[in-house]
């Protein structure tokens, strides 16, 4: 028992440290393009799955990726309350789960289900805060190679996220719906790498295009010039000047 504790805080203690050099590397060019951010922008959050994707086309609107690679939902709200955004954004849309259902964490019992959800929830709260519309992909199918990695999990974590979603309404959506193999969490051939990374992520920016559908920016307001004052009153208020 000892043993196993050890080893698993070894585990969060390694995990910890990738993803926190990880999120160095990536914190300044992050800053930079959120200082750049406009009413327009879509921000795209999460795991290495958002960060790989890149800036898919939205519509045209400017996306900034604010994403870092091996993010858990905890991981993800911790660089979160990192960053700044000065303004609101179009748009906001998070990936993420994948990290969490590794089979060291153990996915399979209620409470580290419970505690992704209300880590996932923080997250939430501070997407609403930044951008207009929120929207929360499923998490993506595992290969069948990749037993770090728990496939029965993926069903029950993305089942929180779809409730999350419709409680506080944000849209939760499947971009990976064509590649799942059945309903068991497990991905059809040619999809992945090694089993957890996609082998191309131009499909998925495709699929992230096609069903982010994001609400018309309201129009600036027309400023009509103020019409001049009469010539007489004018004339009348220049000889009354003391």
């Amino acid at each position: 028992m000892g043993a196993h504790w050890i080893e698993n805080a070894a585990r969060h203690w390694r995990h910890g440290r990738i993803v926190g050099h990880r999120f160095a590397e990536r914190r300044p060019g992050i800053r930079a393009a959120l200082r750049a951010a406009a009413p327009d922008s879509v921000l795209l959050a999460g795991n290495s799955h958002a960060e790989l994707v890149g800036a898919p086309d939205l519509g045209g609107r400017p996306c900034i990726n604010i994403a870092v690679g091996g993010s858990t939902a905890a991981d993800c709200g911790r660089h979160l309350a990192a960053l700044r955004v000065p303004v609101r954004c179009a748009a906001a849309v998070l990936i993420i789960g994948t990290n969490d259902i590794q089979r060291w964490r153990h996915p399979e019992r209620a409470r580290v289900v419970d505690r992704f959800e209300a880590d996932v929830r923080d997250i939430l709260r501070r997407l609403e805060a930044w951008a207009a519309q929120v929207f929360v992909a499923a998490i993506p199918p595992i290969g069948a190679g990749a037993t770090g990695r728990d496939p029965a999990a993926v069903a029950v974590f993305s089942d929180r996220l779809a409730a999350l979603c419709a409680a506080g309404g944000r849209t939760f959506f499947d971009p990976f719906a064509p590649w799942r193999s059945g309903t068991g969490g497990l991905a059809g051939p040619g999809l992945h790498r090694d089993g957890v990374h996609l082998a191309d992520y131009a499909p998925l920016a495709a699929a992230l295009a096609g069903a982010v559908v994001l609400d018309a920016l309201p129009l600036a307001p027309v400023r009509r010039p103020v019409p001049a004052a009469p010539l007489r009153i004018l004339r009348a208020a220049w000889i009354g000047r003391p």
